[in-house]
C-alpha cells in the first residue's frame, strides 16, 4: 500500500466521489467525518494514513455508539467514510454499492470459518443466488443456536439438539416456508457430516417434510388496481417510475426481480415485445408490450436524465439500478389505503397472483397461464387454483341422497 498523506487521500477522494452527484449535503457530511478522521490521526500522531487506524476509528465509534454517545447514522457515516478512503486508496476510485452489515457478526470466529466454508460449497454445486441466500440464513441460525442456545460446538451435537431447534426456528418461519427451511438445514447437516464435523448424521433428525402450502394465495381486485394506479402522481419522475413498474407487473406478472433488472435492450418496440431470460429459473421468457405498458415506460424513460442499460433507476444520486421494489408497492399501498393490516402481503409478487387468478377466471388453460407466468413447470401454476372461487362451487358435493334425521330433546 503506498504512502500518502491523509489530508491529500481525503482530497482524492473528494474528487472520486464526484460522477456519483452526491447532493452537497452528502458531501459536507461526508466532509465532516473525514475532518473528525484527520483530528483522530492527529492525536495518535500520525499524519500519514494507515489502514489499520483508521479501522480502529470506526471500531472506537463503534464502542462509541454502543454505548449512547453518538447516533447509529453518525456511525454509519464515519465507517462509509473510511470505506471510502481505504478504495481510493487501493483502486484509484470509487464506485458506489450498498454496504450491507456482516451478517456473521455474532458467530464466533470459528463459527464463522464453518459458514464461509459452507457458502463456497454451494456457490462450487452451483446453486442460484436465491437458495444460497436461503440456505445460508438457515445455517447461520443454526450456528447461532448452537453457539448461543446450546453453548456447544458442532462437534458435540446429538440427534435430539437438532430436534430442539426445529421448533425453535418455527417461530421465525410461516407454516408454508418450514418445508423450504427444513431442506436447508438438512443440507447444512449433510454437509457437516460429510466434512466430518459431526459424529452422528444429525440428518436423520430432520423431518421430511414440512406444511403442506395449502393456504389461499393472495390477490387485489381490479377496483384496487385502478385505485392503485390512480394514487400515483405521475406529474413526477419518481411516481412515472413507479407507475411504470406497477403497471408492467399488473399486465405481465413479472417477478419483482425480473422488473429490477430489466434492460433497454430487453425490450423491442418495433415488434412490441419484452424479451428476458428470468433470474429464478434462467429460463427464456418473451411477452407481449401492450398499448399501456409500453406508454407508462415511453413515458418514464423520455423524462428521466441519466444514462444507464437498466429501464429502473433510483431517484437520488447516485442514479444506479434499483435494487428491490418491495418499498415501492408498499408505499403505493399505504396512498391507496389498501392492504393495510400487519399479516397481508405488501409485495410486487401480489401483482403476479392476481393476473393468474383474473385469466384462471377467464378460462384461460393452466398451460398457457404457466407459460405467461414463465414457470418452470405447470404444477406451479396449480397454486392459483385456490383463487377460483366461482368454479371452485361446481366442484362441491352435493348432500342429495344423504339422509338427515332429527332426534327429539330429552
Amino acid at each position: 500500500m503506498k504512502k500518502i498523506l491523509l489530508t491529500d487521500l481525503v482530497l482524492e477522494s473528494k474528487e472520486a466521489i464526484k460522477p456519483i452527484q452526491y447532493s452537497a449535503s452528502t458531501v459536507y457530511q461526508y466532509g465532516l467525518a473525514w475532518d473528525e478522521l484527520i483530528y483522530f490521526f492527529k492525536s495518535h500522531g500520525q499524519t500519514y494514513f494507515s489502514k489499520k487506524l483508521a479501522i480502529r476509528f470506526v471500531q472506537d465509534s463503534k464502542a462509541e455508539l454502543d454505548q449512547g454517545f453518538i447516533k447509529e447514522w453518525r456511525y454509519k457515516l464515519r465507517r462509509l467514510s473510511v470505506q471510502i478512503l481505504i478504495e481510493v486508496l487501493e483502486t484509484g476510485s470509487y464506485l458506489w454499492k450498498f454496504h450491507h452489515k456482516d451478517a456473521n457478526s455474532s458467530l464466533t470466529n470459528q463459527m464463522k470459518l464453518l459458514h464461509n466454508a459452507y457458502s463456497a460449497e454451494l456457490t462450487v454445486a452451483g446453486k442460484g443466488n436465491g437458495t444460497c441466500g436461503c440456505y445460508e440464513v438457515v445455517a447461520r441460525q443454526f450456528l447461532i443456536y448452537v453457539q448461543n442456545e446450546l453453548h456447544m460446538g458442532v462437534s458435540q451435537l446429538r440427534l435430539g439438539d437438532v430436534g430442539s431447534f426445529i421448533p425453535y426456528i418455527s417461530k421465525f418461519y410461516q407454516v408454508t416456508s418450514m418445508c423450504t427451511m427444513l431442506s436447508a438445514l438438512r443440507s447444512f447437516l449433510c454437509f457437516m457430516y460429510k466434512k466430518g464435523l459431526t459424529e452422528e448424521k444429525l440428518v436423520k433428525a430432520v423431518p421430511s417434510s414440512g406444511a403442506r402450502k395449502n393456504s389461499v394465495v393472495p390477490t387485489i381486485k381490479k377496483i384496487e388496481e385502478n385505485q392503485l394506479l390512480q394514487s400515483i402522481d405521475r406529474t413526477t419522475r419518481i411516481g412515472k417510475r413507479n407507475y411504470a413498474m406497477v403497471l408492467l407487473a399488473m399486465r405481465t406478472g413479472l417477478r419483482s426481480i425480473d422488473i429490477v433488472n430489466l434492460e433497454l435492450s430487453d425490450i423491442d418496440w418495433r415488434k412490441r415485445t419484452i424479451s428476458i431470460t428470468q433470474k429464478k429459473n434462467r429460463r427464456p421468457l418473451t411477452l407481449p408490450l401492450l398499448a399501456d405498458v409500453g406508454n407508462s415506460l415511453a413515458d418514464y424513460l423520455l423524462a428521466r436524465h441519466h444514462s444507464s442499460p437498466y429501464v429502473f433507476l433510483r431517484c437520488q444520486p447516485p442514479y444506479t439500478k434499483l435494487s428491490g421494489c418491495f418499498s415501492i408497492s408498499c408505499s403505493v399501498m399505504k396512498k391507496a389505503s389498501i392492504r393495510q393490516s400487519d399479516n397481508q402481503r405488501k409485495g410486487f409478487h401480489i401483482f403476479r397472483h392476481s393476473l393468474a387468478a383474473r385469466m384462471l377466471s377467464q378460462e384461460i388453460p393452466l398451460s398457457v397461464i404457466s407459460n405467461t407466468l414463465g414457470h418452470g413447470s405447470m404444477a406451479s401454476s396449480k397454486v392459483y387454483l385456490s383463487t377460483d372461487g366461482e368454479h371452485l362451487k361446481t366442484c362441491a358435493l352435493s348432500l342429495k341422497g344423504i339422509e338427515v334425521t332429527k332426534e327429539k330433546l330429552l
